[in-house]
């Protein structure tokens, strides 16, 4: 049965991209049937993966513009293998028009369900990678998930940014959008073990979130090696394999295979 996680938190910068990426890569070493879902205008995910957002056709914003404009969407034609062992449906810039436009549209929340419920019989994994604001997009990807992963970099500003999500993801059981949306966990990200803030942050997250939500025990340590691998357009599981960055994100997906 094929899992759909969102990727999400009201905050840029905390790790959304550099996580599905590597965790798209982590399961499909593992063996796993992997779909990664670029839902953020800026494509940083399809660049990440190697493509550039601002040439590459079809993309979901095709798919997604088909919906709006009256018509029956399809994602298969934009779907594409990367050189990583993941599938990747890429984004472009004009996905945030496409945002706009859905106001006015039917049953507008569910629209990226029916695109990947078509799809999803081919995967194990589906990753949605979101972007940082409270639109339309957020609300179809957390409407399409079965689960919400949160990464929250270890510094106070985005520790108190959980708190925005994990209200819209009530709202989004409350309105009944998908009342069965469960938390699958929260992962510490951008860590550096030796500032005494980081260890702050982490106990705070622990104290406040740990009693109802799982922590992933690993922490992501902050390293350059991100930053290269992101600017080679390769995940750090491919670009430096024996990293403690690469192994840390193979910890995470068998702690995803173990709970699933």
């Amino acid at each position: 049965m094929t899992k759909v996680i969102a990727v999400a938190m009201q905050k840029g910068g905390v790790g959304k991209t550099t996580t599905t990426v590597n965790l798209a890569a982590a399961l499909a070493e593992m063996g796993q049937r992997v779909l990664a879902v670029d839902l953020d205008p800026q494509g940083n995910l399809t660049q990440h993966a190697g493509l550039d957002p601002d040439t590459i056709t079809p993309t979901l914003y095709d798919a997604l513009k088909a919906e709006v404009d009256g018509g029956t969407g399809d994602v298969r034609a934009a779907i594409v293998a990367t050189r990583e062992g993941f599938d990747l449906l890429p984004s472009q810039p004009e996905l945030s028009l496409v945002e706009v436009a859905l106001i006015n549209t039917l049953s507008r929340e569910r629209i990226l369900a029916g695109l990947l419920d078509s799809v999803a019989a081919n995967y194990d994994f589906i990753l949605i990678d979101c972007n940082p604001s409270l639109g339309l997009l957020v609300i179809n990807a957390l409407t399409a998930a079965d689960s919400v992963l949160i990464p929250i970099q270890t510094e106070y500003l985005a520790a108190r940014g959980a708190l925005m999500i994990l209200s819209t993801i009530e709202t989004i059981r409350r309105k009944r959008l998908n009342p069965q949306l469960t938390i699958e966990g929260i992962l510490l990200t951008m860590a550096d073990t030796r500032a005494t803030l980081t260890r702050d942050i982490q106990q705070a997250v622990e104290q406040q979130y740990g009693g109802n939500i799982r922590i992933f025990s690993t922490v992501i340590r902050r390293s350059v090696r991100f930053a290269e691998s992101a600017a080679a357009g390769r995940s750090l599981i491919a670009y430096d394999p024996r990293s403690a960055g690469a192994n840390a994100y193979r910890a995470v997906a068998r702690e995803l295979g173990n709970r699933n």
